[in-house]
C-alpha cells in the first residue's frame, strides 16, 4: 500500500473522517468542512523534502535533506525524529510506511554503486538481499502484513524486474519486466501488485495477471491500490483523476483532480488538481471520500501544496512550497476540521 509518490524523482514517487456536508441550500453547492493544514517543524539543519508515509496512528515519515545528508525523518507527536544513516551508506530514501510503523525505501552505497531495499522498524534498519544478478533494488511499498515490493535493475542477464518479498520469509519472487508487468506501482494488503503498462494497468497476484478496465478512455492507469480499490488517472478531455471500485469496473472520474496518488483502507483518496493552462501539468492538493470531492486548505504563506498520503486515521500528508515542488517542501499534515 504505497502512500508515497508516483515517481517525480518522484522517487527522490483511515478510519475515514467523512467529507461532511453542513448545509445543502437548494440553490447553492454543498458547503463542506475543509481539511486544514499544520506545518510540521523541520529538524535543525534540514531543508526541503517529501512526506511519503504514515502509520495511520499519528506518525508521518519522509525523506529530507538534513545537514547535507539525505535521510529518513519521522514525526511523532508533531516533532521530528531523525532515523539515521547506517555506517557505510551515504543516503536513505523513504517511500512507504505500514500500520505497524515499518518503513520501506532504498538505501544507497556510493562506493559500491549499490542500492538496496530496506525496512526500518523500532530495532533499526534491515536490508533485503539483492536477488542474483541485480545491483539496484528500489523499495517501493509495504503492505499491512509486511510484504515488501521493490523494483530491480541489473545486467543483461538480469533485466529490469519487480521483486516481492513476502512477510513469511520465503525466497523473493522476481517478476521480469514485460508487456503486462512493465512498471510496478503499489502493493495491496492481499499481495496484489499494481503495474502500469503504458496506456493501461494490470494486477498481478501469485503469477496470475488481470487487466484493469480502461473503460471508454484512450488510456487509464492506476497508481495506488488498497482493498481492491485502485486510483490513478484517465484521459477525459485531458488528464482526469480516476477511481476503480473493482478491477473489472470502468473508472469513475474524480471531480477537480488531474491525478489520484493514494487511497486508504476506507476509500479516502488524495491527489493533485489538473492545471491544463498552467506551467505544470498538476497543481495543488485535492481529496475525495469515495468519489465525493472535499476541500483542502493550503497553509498560509505558501503558493503550492501537494497531498500525497491518505492515512488510515483520516489525515492527509504532503508538503508546501513557494517553488515548483520538484524538490519537495516543508512537511504538512491536514486534518478534517471546522474553522
Amino acid at each position: 500500500m504505497r502512500t508515497g509518490f508516483w515517481g517525480r524523482v518522484l522517487t527522490p514517487v483511515v478510519a475515514a473522517l467523512s467529507v461532511a456536508v453542513l448545509v445543502q441550500p437548494a440553490d447553492a453547492a454543498a458547503i463542506r468542512i475543509a481539511w486544514r493544514p499544520t506545518v510540521l517543524p523541520l529538524p535543525p539543519g534540514a531543508t526541503t523534502g517529501f512526506l511519503t508515509g504514515s502509520d495511520g496512528k499519528g506518525e508521518y515519515t519522509g525523506t529530507f535533506r538534513v545537514n547535507d545528508v539525505t535521510q529518513v525523518v519521522s514525526w511523532r507527536n508533531g516533532q521530528p525524529v531523525l532515523r539515521g544513516v547506517p555506517s557505510g551508506y551515504e543516503r536513505v530514501d523513504a517511500n512507504d510506511e505500514n500500520s505497524s510503523g515499518v518503513v520501506v525505501g532504498t538505501i544507497h552505497d556510493y562506493d559500491s554503486m549499490r542500492s538496496q531495499t530496506y525496512t526500518l522498524d523500532a530495532t533499526g534498519y534491515h536490508l533485503k538481499a539483492l536477488p542474483a544478478g541485480y545491483t539496484v533494488v528500489e523499495g517501493i511499498a509495504i503492505n499491512t502484513r509486511g510484504d515488501v515490493l521493490g523494483k530491480a535493475w541489473g545486467s543483461s542477464t538480469a533485466p529490469e524486474a519487480a521483486v516481492l518479498w513476502r512477510a513469511d520469509g520465503s525466497e523473493p519472487v522476481v517478476i521480469p519486466k514485460g508487456p503486462d508487468t512493465y512498471y510496478a506501482r503499489d502493493l495491496d494488503d492481499d499481495g496484489t501488485i499494481l503495474f502500469t503498462t503504458g496506456n493501461s494497468s494490470t494486477l498481478w497476484k501469485d503469477g496470475v495477471i488481470r487487466p484493469l478496465s480502461p473503460g471508454s478512455s484512450a488510456w487509464a492507469a492506476g497508481y495506488a491500490i488498497r482493498n481492491g480499490v485502485v486510483v490513478g488517472a484517465r484521459s477525459w478531455g485531458g488528464n482526469q483523476a480516476a477511481r476503480w471500485s473493482t478491477p473489472d469496473s470502468p473508472p469513475t472520474g474524480l471531480e477537480g483532480g488531474g491525478i489520484a496518488l493514494s487511497v486508504n483502507k476506507a476509500g479516502l483518496t488524495v491527489g493533485l488538481e489538473s492545471t491544463p493552462s498552467g506551467p505544470v501539468i498538476y497543481g495543488n492538493g485535492v481529496v475525495w471520500r469515495g468519489t465525493a470531492p472535499g476541500v483542502v486548505r493550503g497553509p498560509s504563506g505558501y503558493t503550492r501544496y501537494e497531498t500525497h498520503v491518505a492515512a488510515d486515521d483520516g489525515t492527509l500528508a504532503g508538503f508546501a512550497t513557494n517553488g515548483t515542488g520538484d524538490a519537495g517542501g516543508v512537511p504538512v499534515i491536514w486534518r478534517l476540521s471546522p474553522a
